[in-house]
């Protein structure tokens, strides 16, 4: 991924620079170009192919960079933010049991003024609640012991919700599980964000959090709207989020996924072949 990132780097400096060079040359071509057609025929033939030519180039070079690095941008840009973020933060939250835990935070979410649905059934799955406001969806699930099975089965049952049952479009969710342990397959998807439409219209977001331990496993380094919805109804804080409630700098996921990202191939990223979880 790092090679990757450096040429691309690279190739979008080369890019700006014909860019601005291009601009600059054009614009002053335009102004001048009655004094260089007075003084030559050949020199201003030449400078109006020579601005043709910048116009095609420039082309080229736009399309051949998005062509091959923009649709791989955003995904590169999340897996960088999951790799750099805290391991864990801790909540402010005082309560240690995960049923006191999970009804401060309902009852946080309905002063805030979203609509709380509570002991709701999506596809199958049990919910202690769930919560919408405008664009934005809370979900809260209680499990025992979370598996990274139980996860991507509850998100499949949100995206069932909010695209069908509630005919959305655009938003942001947060899928939130309160558990007493979550094991080490499951904490090394908490920080994935699920997008939903070419244009990633809805985005998907995790928090597990352990109220005995008062961790909570997020992504809590990229500004998005659900980092909010987490630091405010699940840490109990704002933005930035205090040093207080960070944990440690990196766990062993991190690195497992620093070292996957080394394999990563844009030809097999296109094809839908190369997954970062």
């Amino acid at each position: 991924m790092r090679e990757f990132r450096k040429k691309q780097k690279k190739f979008y400096k080369i890019m700006k620079t014909l860019i601005i060079f291009s601009v600059v040359f054009i614009l002053v071509y335009i102004g001048a170009q009655p004094y260089v057609a007075q003084a030559s025929n050949i020199a201003a033939i030449v400078c109006s192919y020579f601005c043709q030519f910048l116009i095609v180039a420039n082309l080229c070079f736009v399309f051949a960079y998005y062509n091959k690095y923009a649709k791989s941008d955003k995904f590169l840009e999340t897996v960088e933010y999951e790799i750099s973020d805290y391991g864990y933060y801790y909540s402010a939250r005082t309560e240690t049991g995960e049923a006191d835990f999970m009804q401060a935070m309902q009852k946080d979410i309905a002063k805030s003024g979203f609509t709380v649905l509570s002991d709701i059934e999506i596809d199958e799955f049990d919910f202690a609640f769930s919560a919408f406001s405008k664009k934005d969806f809370f979900y809260a699930a209680q499990i025992e012991s979370l598996s990274r099975s139980d996860i991507l089965a509850y998100i499949d049952a949100v995206i069932h919700d909010i695209t069908v049952q509630n005919l959305k479009r655009k938003g942001n969710a947060v899928l939130c599980f309160v558990t007493d342990k979550a094991e080490e397959e499951a904490i090394a998807i908490s920080k994935m964000i699920t997008p939903l439409g070419k244009k990633e219209q809805i985005t998907i977001a995790l928090a597990i959090v352990q109220p005995g331990d008062k961790r909570c496993y997020f992504l809590g380094n990229m500004q998005t709207r659900c980092r909010l919805l987490i630091a405010n109804f699940v840490l109990k804080c704002g933005i930035p989020i205090p040093d207080t409630l960070k944990g440690e700098k990196r766990l062993p996921f991190q690195d497992a996924l620093e070292q996957h990202m080394q394999d990563f191939d844009i030809k097999s990223f296109k094809n839908g072949t190369f997954y970062a979880h």
